[in-house]
C-alpha cells in the first residue's frame, strides 16, 4: 500500500501550499494532512473489516447447509465482533490538531498513531488467511477443521481489537473505553 502520507502531500492544492509557507501555520497543516492521511488508512481498515465480515456471512450460510448448528453461535459472535470493531476503527478518535485546541497532538504523535494503524493491516491479511482457511473447512464439511478456524479467527480479532484500544492508550494517552 502507497503511503498516504506522501499521497496527501502531493495533492495539496494551492491554498495548503500557502498555508505551508505561513510561519506558525506550517506546523498546524503539516499536522492537519497527517490527520486526514491517517483518516483514510483507518477508512480502508474499516472497509476492508466490513469485506471480511461479509465473508464470515458467507461461510455462516454454507455452514448452515452443512447442518452444522452448533457452530453457528461461535459464528455469530464474530460476525458481531467484527462489526463492532469496524464500527470503532472507522469512528475512533482523528488526533484533532487545531490552532488553538485545548490539547494539541503533536506532528510525532500522528505519524506514531498512522504507523500504528499501518500495523494493523497485518492483522487484516491474517484474518483474512484465517477466514480462508475456515471456508476451505466448510468446502470440505470438516466439523473439527471448523471449529479451529473459527477460534483463529476470533482469536486474530480480538487481538486486532486489543491492539486497536493500545493504540488508543499509546497514543492518545487515553484511558480505553469500550
Amino acid at each position: 500500500m502507497k503511503d498516504l502520507r506522501k499521497r496527501v502531500k502531493e495533492d495539496r492544492g494551492l491554498i495548503k501550499k500557502i498555508e505551508m509557507a505561513i510561519p506558525g501555520f506550517r506546523g498546524y497543516r503539516k499536522r492537519e494532512d497527517l490527520r486526514i492521511a491517517d483518516s483514510l488508512l483507518r477508512k480502508q481498515l474499516a472497509d476492508d473489516l466490513k469485506g471480511l465480515g461479509t465473508e464470515i456471512e458467507g461461510c455462516r450460510r454454507d455452514i448452515i447447509r452443512n447442518m452444522e448448528i452448533d457452530l453457528l453461535d461461535d459464528v455469530a459472535r464474530i460476525v458481531n465482533n467484527i462489526q463492532l470493531t469496524e464500527n470503532r476503527v472507522r469512528h475512533a478518535e482523528q488526533g484533532y490538531t487545531g490552532i488553538s485546541a485545548d490539547y494539541r497532538i503533536k506532528e510525532e504523535e500522528l505519524n506514531n498513531m498512522y504507523e500504528w494503524d499501518l500495523f494493523l493491516l497485518n492483522d487484516i491479511d491474517k484474518i483474512r488467511e484465517s477466514i480462508d482457511s475456515l471456508r476451505s473447512a466448510v468446502l470440505k464439511s470438516n466439523s473439527y477443521e471448523m471449529k479451529t478456524c473459527l477460534r483463529d479467527v476470533d482469536t486474530i480479532i480480538q487481538r486486532f481489537d486489543s491492539l486497536f484500544d493500545t493504540r488508543r492508550e499509546k497514543i492518545a494517552g487515553l484511558g480505553v473505553e469500550k
